[in-house]
């Protein structure tokens, strides 16, 4: 039973025992007292929160971390903020080996491109955590705290902040799992990892600010956060009759809600009716009415297959954030910029060139455009160029380092506005470490020895004259050589191993730090498998393999069952004439 409920039984039956017991004026007395009781009721009801949690599984190709032992609890360290251009979002962080600065860089990307499609008057508070005890089939999971407001629509805490300020949020984390293999790296970095967590962060951004409904596991069942108040975005989810979801609050049982949710279901908008994920088996917690099942790839669509992909934010989401009462910035166009990623992520030793579209896709001609820079000491944007037509380019200029982030990229955006008054802001960062573009090789050659071959390198990068490039085999032998020269330098390698795939790291340097990038070479040759000299047996009993690092292999009947590496094959009866085989 409903503790509110329970709470309301009781005072009923304190007010009746006043009506039998007393007189007139007790009974004035105590229906003044009640009123004033339900008032402070309904007030009571008003500060009060509720938690909804969105969660998003692992992939099955995505988590690669072995499972580790868990600790028996997180302890709590200490915390600090990381606040968004003009501090319109701020999270709250721990001090933790998991808190890279790769993963303060996706979360930083993620608030920025929240603020810039947002009217934020009261800022977005949250925290982070990297949880070690979370369930091996959670990727990421956000807890939102939901209140009501002054019509008693039940929504995020940060989006009443907005209208009607209550209080600090307190509540509302993204809990991302510690043992993941996250994607936290970017273009002047080792690449690692699979999971995009820029993108997921920007779509648990999307559920911190309301996007999915308020149902949760209620003991057995399902029901609202409130069982007795719908969210502002339960009221936007329909069926086919266009019945609402939210009209099942105080009515509809948990069966009911499940039969409901079972449905084709909607989000019903201004602009029309969208579809929303639902499964005609029954209902999915976390993803029935919480995603869209759109056929177009958008950030808030469930299945939520290619992890791997950095997603902006779509129209669409934004278009269900305006319903439930953001003020969202206008999106009727979209900015494309040219060697930059769906972020506005890109080097700033590269000119850029910008296009708009239309939501019909139709590019805009005659367009107004404006490139401002962020400044942080005065945390407001200064024009630096404009123009007119249907593309705007920036140039690669580096400005002062008041216009630098704690990343090094220079902090700016792009607005577009059209003839006909509708505009779009497009945020850039634009990083100011050295950038390998990419890699040539020419001149192949073989070498005296067999074994080996030699190849000349052309490096291609931006912002640096100087570092080092590595070559090196899976055997772990390396070469290094000096990097020298402006934009492109060759370099000749006179001596790689044919027989094992190379690694060739470049590694630049500058007055803002390092840029790496790691590539990978196979030896063009007609060996696909096969010894080095002559070809040896099938596996019989007096024949053993190692690893290169003489580790024994056991219970391999055939060369043909080896993966992919280089192995020593010797005859057990003979300790000398050992021979090297590669699978390719």
């Amino acid at each position: 039973m409903d503790c509110l409920f329970v709470k309301q039984l009781v005072f009923q039956r304190k007010i009746l025992w006043i009506l039998t017991e007393g007189g007139r004026m007790k009974y004035v007395l105590s229906l003044w007292g009640m009123l004033f009781f339900l008032s402070s009721t309904a007030w009571g009801q008003a500060g009060e929160t509720y938690e909804v949690t969105y969660v998003d599984s692992v992939g099955s190709n995505y988590s690669a971390y072995v499972p580790q032992p868990l600790v028996e609890t997180v302890v709590e360290g200490e915390t600090y903020e990381l606040r968004s251009r003009q501090g319109k979002i701020l999270a709250t962080v721990p001090v933790s080996p998991f808190m890279t600065i790769g993963v303060e860089h996706c979360l930083m990307m993620a608030m920025d491109v929240w603020k810039e499609q947002l009217n934020i008057k009261e800022p977005v508070r949250f925290k982070v955590t990297f949880n070690e005890n979370m369930s091996p089939d959670v990727e990421i999971q956000t807890t939102v705290e939901y209140a009501l407001d002054k019509n008693r629509n039940s929504a995020p805490l940060n989006l009443l902040n907005q209208v009607e300020f209550q209080r600090k949020d307190e509540v509302t984390t993204i809990d991302i799992n510690a043992y993941v293999y996250w994607n936290s790296s970017w273009a002047n970095e080792l690449e690692f990892g699979y999971d995009n967590l820029t993108t997921a962060l920007t779509r648990h951004l999307a559920h911190i600010l309301g996007f999915g409904t308020s149902i949760v596991q209620c003991g057995t069942g399902i029901n609202f956060a409130n069982p007795n108040t719908a969210s502002l975005f339960d009221n936007l989810i329909v069926n086919a009759d266009n019945q609402s979801l939210g009209a099942l609050v105080g009515f509809g049982s948990s069966e009911a809600i499940e039969t409901f949710l079972a449905q084709d279901l909607y989000l019903n908008l201004p602009g029309g009716r969208l579809k929303m994920y639902s499964n005609p088996q029954g209902f999915v917690l976390y993803r029935s009415g919480c995603y869209f099942s759109l056929e177009t790839d958008n950030l808030m669509n469930y299945p939520y297959q290619d992890k791997t992909r950095l997603l902006p934010i779509n129209p669409e989401t934004l278009d269900a954030l305006s319903a439930i009462g953001w003020e969202v910035k206008p999106h009727e166009l979209s900015i494309e910029g040219r060697s930059l990623d769906a972020y506005g992520y890109g080097s700033v030793y590269q000119g850029h060139t910008f296009k708009a579209f239309g939501r019909d896709g139709k590019p805009i001609a005659n367009a107004q455009w404006k490139y401002q820079l962020y400044n942080n000491h005065s945390g407001t944007y200064v024009d630096k160029a404009q123009g007119t037509g249907g593309s705007f380019t920036i140039p690669s200029i580096l400005m002062g380092d008041e216009y630098l982030d704690k990343f090094q990229c220079q902090q700016g955006r792009v607005v577009c506005e059209a003839n006909n008054g509708t505009s779009v802001s497009y945020p850039v960062f634009l990083d100011a470490h050295p950038l390998v573009l990419g890699y040539q090789i020419s001149n192949v050659q073989d070498t005296e020895d067999s074994y080996y071959f030699s190849f000349d390198i052309t490096l291609n990068y931006v912002g640096s004259d100087n570092g080092v490039l590595t070559v090196c085999n899976e055997g772990g032998s390396a070469m290094l050589f000096d990097i020298k020269g402006s934009g492109q330098t060759t370099i000749h390698v006179p001596n790689a191993f044919k027989y094992s795939q190379l690694w060739i790291d470049v590694s630049l340097e500058n007055s803002y730090g390092s840029g790496t990038k790691r590539f990978y070479y196979d030896y063009d040759s007609n060996l696909s498998k096969g010894a080095i000299g002559i070809n040896f047996p099938e596996v019989r009993e007096n024949v053993e393999i190692f690893t290169l690092h003489g580790v024994r292999l056991y219970g391999v009947s055939s060369l043909d069952e080896l993966p992919r590496g280089i192995y020593i094959i010797r005859k057990s009866d003979k300790l000398k004439g050992s021979k090297i085989y590669v699978v390719k």
